[in-house]
């Protein structure tokens, strides 16, 4: 458990543990990219084929699902730390921007231009770029900015597109901090803006997955500090832990049988309703998953931890490296195409376990060298620039 602090916990390490198992879930799901090596999609190319289909099924085709993950965590994580600073002014714009942007630029700029380099030596060669276009100048500024998926609104993703969810993140904190300092992040009114991004849906899904999951994980935090609070809250706690194993095993069944998609499809897809259905994507419908799942997952690992659970401690360095791994799977998926190309081999080359594994160690590998030997140094001489030595951190200790 992490440590405790005046009765709160400095730390939530079985969060930390999730956000990184959902992050290298993305990079199953991603792993039918590899059917991609010339530049364009291998006729008649099955998941199946994939590298023990039969166990990760569900993240073979719904492994997109964990970034809603992500954005839950985050809402959770910043309105614990950050939401009574902000509305108190202890954190002002400059600092909480300054603090955001020396933890998410430095490798979110390095891999950019990786990926644009790296995406002219692949056009050269094929034709076709890997996966995810170049785009123009525009896109790149756009990206560099990391407002590429919200400036204009776009749906497409470019360059390396995992960060296309980095790019929502930074307009959600630029909604947090707004919605804080107005004094207006009560339980809620949290709730009532998580249900509104369901309206957003039609316009653009990207930006509505950001704003459902970052406030409905705010106020799953309301929601676990009030449980906390309760006579019977080890007894909630038992229970909310059941509730969430049981939304798992329904989401794994739902995905190796597609019964319950089936069912909703029938009533919920169809006339004006179509456009806010997501259950398109391989028997996974998105809306449940962002409104039961992701909350009652969130609030089992809290209290679990809170009231004594100890065994995400060994876990926790995953979600510290969780931000280089999401980042750094596509270069490196781009990387191997090149080498690929180079050397003749075919897409069925990566569809065996011991490549997988491979690159799972190398990709985790690099993950930690990028954090504590990159990320974490710029961080600190970031922040050294735009922050006075004496300024006192604040408590609980803010996320990286």
């Amino acid at each position: 458990m992490g440590g405790k602090q005046g009765g709160t916990l400095k730390r939530l390490h079985s969060l930390d543990a999730l956000r990184g198992v959902a992050a290298l879930s993305v990079v199953v799901w991603h792993w039918q990219h590899f059917f991609a090596l010339s530049g364009t999609w291998q006729v008649n190319w099955q998941r199946p084929s994939q590298p023990l289909f039969w166990l990760l099924k569900p993240l073979y085709e719904a492994g997109w699902a964990a970034v809603d993950l992500f954005f839950a965590l985050s809402g959770f994580v910043f309105f614990w730390l950050y939401r009574e600073a902000i509305a108190q002014k202890r954190v002002g714009a400059g600092r909480f921007a300054l603090l955001r942007f020396s933890r998410l630029y430095p490798l979110h700029v390095v891999t950019l231009v990786l990926v644009a380099i790296l995406q002219i030596f692949f056009l050269q060669r094929t034709g076709h770029y890997f996966i995810f276009n170049s785009g123009d100048g525009a896109r790149f500024a756009a990206a560099l900015v990391m407002a590429q998926q919200w400036l204009p609104p776009t749906e497409d993703q470019f360059f390396n597109g995992p960060a296309w969810s980095v790019s929502i993140e930074v307009l959600l904190y630029i909604l947090f901090f707004m919605w804080c300092r107005a004094r207006l992040a009560g339980p809620r009114l949290t709730l009532v803006v998580a249900f509104a991004g369901i309206l957003i849906i039609p316009y653009n899904e990207l930006i509505a997955r950001g704003v459902m999951g970052f406030f409905l994980g705010g106020a799953t935090f309301f929601l676990t500090e009030h449980i906390k609070a309760r006579a019977d809250a080890r007894r909630m706690a038992r229970t909310l832990a059941a509730l969430a194993i049981a939304a798992w095993l329904a989401v794994v069944a739902e995905d190796y049988s597609g019964m319950l998609h089936g069912i909703c499809e029938r009533f919920f897809a169809q006339g004006a309703l179509r456009d806010y259905y997501l259950g398109a994507s391989d028997d996974l419908f998105l809306l449940p998953f962002i409104f039961i799942v992701s909350p009652l997952t969130l609030m089992a690992l809290a209290l679990h931890e809170y009231f004594g659970g100890s065994a995400y401690r060994r876990l926790s360095f995953l979600g510290d490296i969780s931000y280089s791994t999401y980042l750094l799977h596509f270069p490196m998926q781009l990387g191997l195409a090149l080498f690929a190309l180079r050397f003749g081999l075919t897409p069925q080359a990566f569809q065996n376990i011991p490549v997988m594994a491979a690159f799972f160690i190398v990709l985790i590998a690099l993950g930690a060298a990028s954090h504590y030997r990159f990320e974490r140094p710029m961080q600190r001489w970031i922040r050294s620039i735009g922050q006075p030595a004496d300024r006192p951190a604040l408590s609980p200790a803010p996320p990286d």
